[in-house]
């Protein structure tokens, strides 16, 4: 079947100061709007003179202390300037005027989503000009009241980041050491932290301001190496319009960039099941170790100025291998002399050949007999038999017992990240990104490791952005996005006899099923498609800003329940004797796929 949504653009208009808003703040004076950006931060601030008073029209410098680029402001009539807009880093302010001495505010902290102050008190100048030096003091946002949590390139490298599994989250994991973020553990759907109470399907994931939401199960979707990552951040609350969505948390990354200097990497990330504490849980159970885990990360980068103080590039590469152990499954088998029971049976009753063949090549022998159990009619049932055939009474006995499983499960993801930033003169900016996943792994959705088949799963992320000064007070930033994500679970090549699919097959009294992921067939594929446009303009003692985020989502999709079929049995002796299947008998018809915009 095909089914169609009629799709939409979703637009948000960003305005602040209109109507009564813009009245009341030209009658009170108030200060200008602050503005949280999704890929950079602002520096506002106030120049004054030594008796207090404003100092207007002065020229403001900001030069990013790694790449050499300059943005320039003038102070208005009331001493405020503000600079919209810079890339995350260390910058030095330059402030001039004729009759004051110059003044200099050396490594002041550009932040990711941060609004940072920069007062200024300029003295009157002398007949010798003085340039007067201030260390920067640390980054506050007195601009806004949400909560936030940024973390900067060398905390993220640092700071011990623990993958336990094969969901590949990278910086997302620190959001945990923030105040009001919680694992998602019994707090509802949705895949990362809870933020405040909230399920994790309300949080908005974002990398270089570009959406990386998964539309179907919610969570992230494009991984970044801590290597690549520049600065995180969350924000849990009164975070502005241009964030566009969700009530949770929104989780906010952007990459490194070159520099004017050359610098790089080489590095590996272990972890191992030798270098953990025997987990408590497997003592328990008998084990004397921990299972198989054996993850490495490693890679490398590098990044530079192809001209100086004009262009610049970062790249870096990962490759992350992951080896589990399969734990097993709680079900039941025949042991051997259970088999050896069931070869006698199998020509006596009709059509039970293909069935018991299927299930003897597929579902190994117990080694571990659940106990004594005699294999000849009349002894008793005493839990560790099946009994096969009728009448019950005179039906023989099966020894059973735990059913085996063994099986590795691995995951091999392989990350590129490349990033491109263009200076083209002191009124525009190019800045381009690229991220590409490949991760390769095992569906272990099938209950036993013959089932398992190859899970493929493809990730990109690229922007271009634009930024251009109309003149000191007026800015505008462009940005188009695009994200691909793409999963396909398949059957395999496993046939059943006669049949043209090969269905799943449910024993109920040994709790095995005998075929792949139950869900399979099916594949998702998601396009997301981003333009935006965000106006700033500085007029005296207020700020405007006016946006546009327009995204367009392209999914098609495929997924029938019970497409194969499946077939439940509340005995084996039922599926053997080629019984219609007492519990569940359901097979879907047709085929096809949903296309979903939206």
């Amino acid at each position: 079947m095909k089914g169609n949504m009629i799709g939409r653009w979703g637009v948000s208009i960003l305005l602040c100061m209109v109507g009564a808003l813009f009245f009341a703040i030209a009658l009170t004076g108030l200060a200008p709007c602050a503005f949280g950006q999704t890929i950079d931060g602002n520096i506002v601030g106030t120049v004054f003179d030594a008796t207090g008073a404003v100092v207007p029209d002065v020229s403001v410098t900001a030069i990013n202390a790694g790449t050499g680029v300059k943005s320039e402001v003038t102070s208005g009539t009331n001493g405020t300037y503000r600079f919209n807009n810079l890339p995350v880093g260390t910058y030095n302010i330059t402030l001039k005027k004729t009759g004051f001495n110059d003044a200099d505010i050396q490594s002041l902290a550009v932040e990711l989503n941060k609004t940072a102050t920069a007062n200024v008190v300029m003295r009157l100048g002398t007949v010798t000009n003085l340039v007067e030096v201030i260390n920067a003091s640390p980054s506050i946002d007195t601009t806004t009241v949400q909560i936030q949590n940024t973390f900067k390139g060398d905390q993220i490298v640092a700071l011990p980041i623990i993958e336990n599994s094969a969901s590949f989250f990278g910086a997302y994991n620190l959001s945990l050491l923030g105040a009001g973020v919680a694992s998602n553990g019994g707090i509802g759907q949705g895949q990362g932290p809870s933020i405040g109470g909230q399920r994790p399907m309300n949080n908005n994931y974002m990398i270089e301001g570009v959406d990386n939401n998964n539309k179907a199960v919610t969570g992230p979707l494009v991984y970044v190496p801590t290597e690549a990552t520049s600065q995180f951040s969350v924000l849990q609350n009164q975070f502005t319009a241009e964030f566009g969505h969700s009530s949770g948390g929104q989780f906010n990354m952007v990459v490194k960039s070159g520099t004017n200097q050359f610098h790089g990497s080489v590095y590996e990330y272990f972890q191992n099941r030798n270098l953990s504490a025997e987990d408590q849980k497997f003592t328990r159970q008998g084990f004397t170790y921990n299972p198989r885990f054996d993850q490495n990360k490693l890679g490398a980068s590098i990044g530079g100025p192809v001209k100086k103080d004009k262009l610049f590039f970062f790249g870096n590469f990962e490759y992350a291998p992951l080896g589990q152990a399969y734990t097993g499954v709680s079900a039941l088998s025949p042991t051997a002399a259970g088999y050896a029971v069931l070869d006698g049976l199998s020509s006596t009753f009709p059509n039970s050949a293909t069935n018991y063949n299927f299930m003897k090549k597929y579902m190994p022998a117990s080694t571990l007999p659940l106990g004594p159990c005699s294999g000849l009619p009349p002894a008793p049932d005493n839990g560790n038999c099946l009994k096969v055939g009728v009448p019950s009474s005179a039906a023989p006995n099966v020894p059973i017992g735990t059913l085996p499983v063994a099986g590795a499960f691995f995951t091999n993801l392989w990350t590129v990240v490349g990033s491109s930033d263009y200076n083209i003169s002191d009124k525009d900016q190019l800045r381009g990104r690229i991220i590409y996943n490949k991760q390769t792994g095992l569906d272990n959705n099938g209950q036993l490791p013959a089932f398992w088949t190859t899970l493929p799963q493809r990730y990109y992320l690229a922007t271009l952005a634009e930024y251009h000064n109309f003149s000191p007070n007026v800015t505008n930033e462009f940005r188009v996005g695009y994200n691909r994500f793409t999963q396909y679970f398949v059957v395999g090549d496993i046939k059943f006899p006669g049949l043209d699919v090969l269905p799943n097959i449910d024993l109920d009294d040994l709790g095995v099923s005998l075929g792949p992921d139950g869900s399979a067939p099916q594949y998702l594929i998601q396009n997301t498609y981003q333009l935006v446009d965000n106006f700033s303009w500085t007029k005296g003692k207020h700020t405007f800003k006016f946006g546009f985020d327009g995204r367009r989502a392209i999914s098609p999709q495929h997924f029938i329940q019970r497409e194969r079929g499946e077939y439940e049995y509340s005995n084996l002796s039922d599926y053997l004797t080629d019984q219609i299947p007492d519990a569940l008998a359901e097979r879907n018809l047709g085929g096809g796929s949903v296309v979903y915009f939206g």
